[in-house]
């Protein structure tokens, strides 16, 4: 259009701001401009049938934001079965095209959207209107009336009460409370040129007026000095606002309720010993218990008395006198018989015999140490064999 201006007659003036509509009166066309492209009734047909699924959104925000980024949030968002063809139509505003009737309910209907805090505006769009003239002032948000007594929790009372936020849609009289508080639960189109409500009231005869507590769900920013969506109270006016001049705040706010840990008893945790033994099947640590002296009955001399008897129990310790011969002289108690160990043989056995007891068999050495032995000197078995036949020898001659 800027070009047609600075290139038309005098007449055209200040053509930019005027519809094609005033222009085409001060242009004259020449014929190839008036060569036409024509559409069938097929084609147009199955346009039709592909504009069902188109949707056209705003960013509600003054500041400037990557276009890619925008989309690629709200991909990820929508986790659709198809992925979405976007485009830019304009400043804040793109179109969206589904290939389906699930993933077009799901942009639609089940707001709000929100991306980077600022609320996404989603309406439905027939592919033919002009996009200047859709207006966005309307967004689904979930909302939630609190302190409703039970005698008036009626499903008529709820939905007068829900119009007073918005343009109702859906009412839950008993919706799972995920969040604080006892609370109905309403979705409602808000006009977001207006600020948010933070009460709707009840007025009963008889008994006067009460106030119910308003609050929102996933609700893009909102200023908390106007209430109206779209800035912070930062930038409403010259920002400088006193705490008594803020009038909204957080507490418009649902919370969520946060549940405590559930622990399954059915899981297994090793547990580490503890001193004095394993603990009990009940979880109870096994912790032994200190006793005295007393309690052990240390004191009881009958306890500590040398009860042993053995058949080789030595009854005399005396000195040890210790010969060239002799190495080492017993007495020993055996069944009550006196027992001497003289030279290394025992000359009375218990039964009173004579016979002599084997000596004990000789002390153990390690075979390397054998063998170590009869490398360094020879065998005096061997020698003394050899000495004996060389004299028998000398005697027969």
């Amino acid at each position: 259009m800027a070009d047609i201006s600075s290139a038309g007659s005098s007449g055209i003036g200040a053509g930019e701001d005027d519809g094609i509509d005033d222009m085409l009166k001060h242009l004259e066309l020449h014929e190839d401009e008036l060569d036409d492209v024509v559409l069938g009734e097929t084609a147009v047909a199955e346009f039709r049938k592909e504009a069902r699924w188109l949707a056209i959104g705003k960013v509600l925000t003054t500041k400037s934001f990557s276009v890619e980024a925008f989309f690629e949030k709200m991909k990820a968002v929508w986790n659709l079965s198809r992925e979405p063809g976007c485009r830019e139509a304009g400043k804040n505003m793109f179109i969206f095209q589904m290939h389906c009737l699930g993933d077009w309910k799901k942009v639609v209907h089940q707001g709000p959207w929100t991306f980077r805090g600022c609320g996404v505006f989603i309406e439905d769009y027939d592919g033919m209107s002009d996009l200047e003239t859709v207006a966005f002032t309307g967004m689904y948000v979930w909302a939630q009336i609190h302190g409703i007594p039970e005698l008036y929790r009626k499903e008529t009372v709820v939905d007068d009460l829900a119009r007073k936020i918005g343009k109702a849609k859906e009412v839950q009289m008993a919706p799972k409370l995920f969040y604080e508080g006892n609370y109905v639960r309403t979705r409602v189109m808000i006009d977001t040129t207006k600020p948010l409500m933070r009460f709707v009231s009840l007025s009963v005869t008889g008994e006067g007026r009460k106030r119910l507590a308003v609050k929102y769900e996933k609700i893009p920013f909102f200023c908390k000095r106007c209430g109206l969506l779209g800035h912070d109270y930062e930038e409403c006016g010259d920002g400088v606002w006193e705490e008594k001049d803020l009038q909204y705040g957080t507490w418009m706010l649902a919370r969520r309720r946060v549940s405590q840990p559930v622990s399954d008893s059915r899981s297994f945790t090793p547990r580490v010993p503890q001193r004095g033994g394993w603990s009990g099947r009940g979880g109870k640590e096994t912790i032994p218990r200190k006793r005295s002296s007393g309690d052990a009955k240390l004191d009881d001399k009958d306890d500590t008395k040398d009860t042993v008897s053995s058949l080789m129990k030595i009854t005399d310790t005396g000195n040890l006198k210790e010969d060239d011969t002799i190495l080492a002289r017993r007495k020993l108690d055996l069944a009550g018989t006196v027992m001497e160990t003289k030279e290394g043989y025992n000359t009375t056995e218990p039964n009173g015999s004579s016979e002599e007891v084997p000596p004990p068999p000789p002390l153990y050495t390690d075979p390397r140490e054998r063998t170590k032995l009869r490398k360094v000197s020879p065998n005096e078995n061997d020698l003394a064999t050899s000495a004996a036949s060389f004299e028998e020898d000398r005697r027969a001659q």
